[in-house]
């Protein structure tokens, strides 16, 4: 498989740093549900609370670099065409969701960010090097970025079930190979 895209389908590049995406998003997503329900006294497969915290900062960080890498090599690396198989309704839709998707890698992480630094609470990357606060304590910021990081994650569930079931009709319902152009080890 060629490392850049080609007419009909995504390279291996794209590929890796799509699926590497979705996989982190899922870490967490999973990580956000158990951290903020999990008691402080508690573990789960040895981690507590305050260990999952700092490994869903640590990946977040983690997810902010793969956006700018997608960015950048979106912008270096022509797209495929679009799939015949999408009618005019779905890619503009799609493209319009794309948009948004790549709004919420970045908001994501940088609300995340910006909330535990202004709320004091730190980074210690991956439970081995404290990141230095070049914010400092703000509540009102804080409290903002929170709410957006919230907002923002409800959101992208919204865009990527779009993202998602589309890739799913035309795979499962019209049966037309779609999701080839993207799935790992797989042509068009």
């Amino acid at each position: 498989m060629a490392l850049k895209n080609s007419a009909t389908c995504y390279g291996s590049v794209s590929r890796f740093l799509h699926w590497s995406v979705v996989t982190l998003f899922a870490f967490q997503y999973l990580s956000a549900a158990i951290m903020t329900h999990l008691a402080r006294d508690k573990t789960l497969l040895g981690l507590s609370q305050g260990d999952l915290y700092n490994w869903h900062k640590s990946i977040g960080l983690v997810l902010l670099t793969l956006a700018l890498a997608r960015l950048t090599w979106r912008k270096a690396t022509p797209l495929p065409d679009w799939a015949p198989v999408l009618s005019k309704t779905e890619r503009a839709i799609s493209h319009r969701n794309e948009t948004l998707l790549y709004g919420c890698m970045f908001l994501l992480p940088l609300s995340g960010y910006l909330f535990v630094m202004a709320g004091n609470f730190g980074v210690k990357l991956f439970g081995l090097v404290n990141l230095p606060n070049p914010i400092g304590k703000q509540e009102g910021l804080a409290l903002l970025a929170l709410i957006v990081h919230i907002v923002t994650s409800y959101a992208a569930v919204v865009f990527i079930a779009w993202h998602v079931g589309l890739g799913l009709k035309h795979h499962c319902y019209d049966r037309d190979g779609f999701l080839n152009r993207m799935l790992p080890f797989r042509q068009p």
